[in-house]
């Protein structure tokens, strides 16, 4: 069976973090913020932090340089979203007992995309976020479907398969 889904920001995060941060360590999907010490009293901090995981937010990457921890969110759609999330999970990096042995660090943000547009820097730079362009082929095409599935061709046609999708039972 076919995978409904294409992972274009996971692929954009690891690409992008092969290509600018290829010589320091890398992590990803990395849960932050606290885990209950009373958690870790009575279940130990493995298992502690296997019971907290699916309660702990997560950010794409971090990348740990000498003297700064980098918090990178990788995004093609929702780019807000991405940005916003940035200075909260921020927060949440002193408390992360997984990122304790990198401690002290500076913490530095980076939001990656595909394109950018003036209005995106200008908020970037209000929250002191960096935002980084990454554009390979691959990305340019998911940046441009993306920008033509708001014309009105692409809606109209889209509708007409959704409804012979209907009409045949397909999906």
């Amino acid at each position: 069976m076919p995978r409904k889904t294409r992972q274009v920001e996971t692929r954009l995060v690891a690409e992008y973090l092969l290509k600018e941060y290829s010589k320091f360590p890398c992590l990803t999907k990395v849960p932050l913020g606290q885990v209950p010490n009373s958690l870790m009293e009575s279940e130990g901090y493995q298992k502690a932090l296997g019971i907290m995981r699916p309660f702990r937010p997560e950010c794409d990457a971090l990348v740990v340089l000498p003297r700064y921890l980098v918090l990178i969110e990788g995004k093609l759609w929702s780019v807000i979203n991405g940005l916003a999330k940035l200075p909260l999970y921020k927060s949440l990096v002193p408390g992360t007992p997984e990122l304790k042995q990198y401690m002290p660090r500076e913490i530095l943000m980076e939001l990656v995309v595909g394109w950018t547009n003036p209005n995106l820097e200008t908020m970037a730079r209000s929250a002191d976020v960096a935002v980084k362009v990454f554009s390979p082929p691959w990305v340019a095409d998911e940046v441009e479907r993306q920008h033509k599935y708001w014309t009105a061709d692409y809606q109209r046609a889209r509708q007409e398969k959704l409804a012979r999708r209907e009409y045949f039972g397909v999906e």
